[in-house]
């Protein structure tokens, strides 16, 4: 009997930490630091997105997977989703390369539009960061960006 109520302590404690730790984790910094073009089909654009992940957190942050989706002018471009098992230090930041996949059709109304506006552009990348299987914390990260940044941009994964 003793040995079931220590085991149900022990549980209790342990579910008490979880909460505690997704209470108190802050959400990544998740900023775009390279995009260039994949691949071009008739129905898709495949982009190469390079991310730098900021951990805010006093503890290592897991990265089993991430959602991701680009805005540009609020003009959605692109979306996707990765499997990438890394993680980031306490306190530091990584550099992660996914793909992106947008609708070329899509695409093709939206940059002669884009071309007539103003610049710097204004981004927008959110999505969700899997920190353990089941545990997923959001994060939003709002910029800007010039024609020069974009080639540079591309440049950068040459």
């Amino acid at each position: 009997m003793l040995s079931w109520l220590l085991i149900g302590i022990v549980l209790l404690l342990a579910a008490a930490a979880l909460a505690w730790l997704i209470r108190g984790l802050e959400p990544p910094d998740v900023k775009l630091t390279a995009v260039r073009p994949d691949q071009l089909s008739a129905g898709e654009q495949r982009l190469r997105v390079g991310l730098r992940v900021q951990n805010p957190n006093p503890i290592p942050l897991p990265v089993f997977a991430m959602t991701y989706r680009l805005w540009l002018e609020e003009q959605h471009i692109a979306a996707g989703d990765a499997d990438l098992r890394r993680r980031v230090p306490a306190r530091g930041e990584a550099d992660m390369e996914v793909m992106v996949s947008g609708d070329a059709r899509h695409l093709a109304r939206t940059l002669p539009k884009l071309a007539l506006t103003p610049q710097p552009w204004r981004y927008r990348l959110e999505g969700k960061v899997a920190v353990l299987p089941k545990l997923r914390v959001g994060y939003r990260h709002v910029g800007t960006i010039d024609l020069k940044g974009m080639l540079r941009l591309a440049a950068s994964l040459r």
